[in-house]
């Protein structure tokens, strides 16, 4: 089918699909997916299986993200990098802890080295789009989906059994590709006694037993895929606790199936690709049917559609001028109101506590001005009212960026550590909630291996150490004004990125591919009157090939 499709892009010159097809010709990577509640552990686990904590885990739940880890021969140090569509740009460890913590469609990679459980031309995938089964991300979930070969679903011990929510999770269409595929890990073991872990596991092996006589849902060996691990407590070498249990499934269920998992993740694809193929000639046989005046006159409509989509663009970012204002302002208000209780906090649990509901009160505010701004923004004019349905996919898009529930807990970091760190941006506030402490200690050659400190903290423990020589300290009513107006700032300049990448990127290529096929059509139907006969019969044949090969 590939050599077929191959064939009929090219015949068409939809060089974009024949790119697609001519990539599937190279060794696939195989995506491992971690999916999990909230506060499941997959971060951790994660973290434990490349033996580095590289992954931030907080008790919020992190960004929305999406970050690839990779396993590599022939290196002997992780790598970071950004990925942006097909470019992969090489950044910092402190770089990609800004991408590993901000809010939306950011990707970061991390390339590490390979061994027998997690080998080259292997990803592990962390996203919370895929991490929380709730119904508040499960649009994210199930738009990701199509791109995992495997699974591990981690379950909290102190959960006991399955959750509800996974076991809905289990029997959506979407997942039944790779069901057979998955590995269940009952993580945070060390919470219960050996006997009470046993007991979960059986229960668990029981559900699932059950789940596959009632809905067929071809799970094979169940047993040897649940597996009950203390991934901290084995990163960190205590007595009783190893991987290798979870180790040996991934070698078994995983790795060993290599070429299989290849061959469906290849079949997949080239099933996406004929469906965008068949659109594509669909949309030219369509139009293919109007005569040279319409087709001028579409074509035109295309030109406009994308001149009016780039004064859009300019209008919402010119919008944006007094937000960040709104927000410096409502920053300001709130940390002023808690500075009192802040002063007074005694031990690390107050302050963890005090912490949360300060995060909450911020990014729900910050939220709010975000959403009512687009809400009032009114896209309407003259020109774009013959343009209904684009109008309806600006507005969608708008309303679908999320600055997240996280950026109260980055804009508090970036207010308790005074912003003196000496790292523009906000969202690199792990850097900014260390350097203090590594200035501390007077070890200058720390700061040459930013990477492996950063690797060891956690920020709200970073937080509660600090807060008795810094916190209280009269600085931050002087500094308060100016960190509110620098991280007001940012976040609007963070909003335009996101206008940028999340409403109007794929919107303005999909009108450009449109224009280029109509333009093509119009040129090919003047020159060559007869030929374009002849061709538009040839469509009606290759769409109906195609149609019955999907069919088979």
């Amino acid at each position: 089918m590939q050599k077929t499709l191959t064939k009929l892009s090219i015949n068409y010159g939809l060089n974009y699909i024949t790119d697609k097809l001519l990539k599937l010709n190279s060794p696939l990577g195989l995506k491992i997916g971690f999916l999990g509640e909230f506060s499941s552990g997959k971060s951790t686990l994660i973290n434990a299986l490349i033996n580095q904590k590289i992954l931030p885990s907080m008790d919020k739940p992190t960004s929305k993200s999406v970050i690839e880890i990779v396993a590599k021969d022939n290196i002997d140090k992780v790598e970071f990098y950004k990925l942006n569509k097909d470019k992969k740009e090489p950044i910092s460890a402190i770089e990609f802890s800004k991408i590993a913590l901000e809010q939306g469609d950011s990707t970061a990679l991390i390339n590490v080295t390979s061994n027998d459980f997690f080998q080259d031309g292997y990803m592990m995938i962390d996203t919370p789009g895929i991490s929380s089964l709730d119904a508040s991300d499960t649009d994210i979930t199930y738009g990701y989906l199509p791109f995992l070969d495997c699974a591990v679903i981690c379950n909290h011990i102190q959960k006991g059994s399955l959750t509800q929510s996974i076991i809905n999770f289990l029997l959506k269409d979407e997942i039944r590709p790779i069901v057979n595929n998955i590995l269940f890990v009952i993580t945070n073991a060390h919470g219960k006694s050996p006997k009470a872990q046993e007991k979960i596991k059986e229960e668990i092996v029981s559900q699932l037993t059950a789940l596959n006589k009632i809905d067929n849902l071809g799970i094979k060996d169940i047993e040897s895929k649940v597996i009950v691990v203390s991934a901290l407590e084995a990163m960190n070498s205590e007595k009783g606790f190893s991987l290798d249990e979870l180790k040996e499934s991934f070698s078994q269920n995983f790795m060993s199936k290599k070429v299989l998992l290849q061959e469906q993740r290849k079949s997949r694809e080239i099933e996406k690709i004929s469906n965008e193929l068949l659109e594509a000639l669909n949309f030219k046989k369509e139009n293919s049917k109007l005569d040279l005046s319409s087709l001028k006159e579409k074509e035109e409509e295309f030109d406009k559609k994308i001149s009016i989509l780039e004064q859009k663009k300019s209008k919402i970012v010119q919008s944006l001028d007094n937000i960040d204002t709104k927000i410096q302002e409502r920053i300001y208000k709130i940390f002023t109101k808690y500075i009192p209780q802040i002063k007074t906090l005694k031990d690390k649990e107050q302050t963890k506590l005090l912490i949360n509901e300060i995060q909450e009160v911020i990014a729900k505010e910050i939220e709010k001005i975000i959403s009512l701004h687009f809400e009032e923004l009114s896209i309407s004019n003259e020109n774009l009212t013959q343009f209904t349905e684009l109008e309806t996919t600006i507005q969608n898009l708008l309303k679908q960026i999320d600055m997240g529930k996280d950026i109260g807990m980055v804009v508090l970091i970036e207010l308790l550590t005074l912003g003196t760190a000496g790292v523009a941006g906000v969202f690199a506030f792990f850097l900014r909630s260390t350097s203090k402490m590594i200035m501390n200690q007077k070890e200058e050659s720390n700061l040459k291996d930013t990477a492996t400190f950063i690797s060891q903290v956690n920020p709200i423990e970073t937080i509660g150490d600090m807060i008795g020589s810094k916190l209280i300290e009269n600085q931050i009513l002087e500094k308060l004004e100016e960190l509110s107006k620098n991280i007001a700032t940012e976040i609007k300049d963070e909003i335009e990125i996101k206008i940028e990448e999340e409403v109007f990127n794929d919107l303005e290529e999909k009108l450009l591919q449109s224009q280029h096929t109509l333009s093509k059509l119009y040129k090919e139907k003047s020159e060559k009157v007869e030929e374009f006969k002849e061709l538009n019969r040839q469509l009606d044949n290759d769409i109906l090939k195609l149609q019955s090969m999907k069919k088979v």
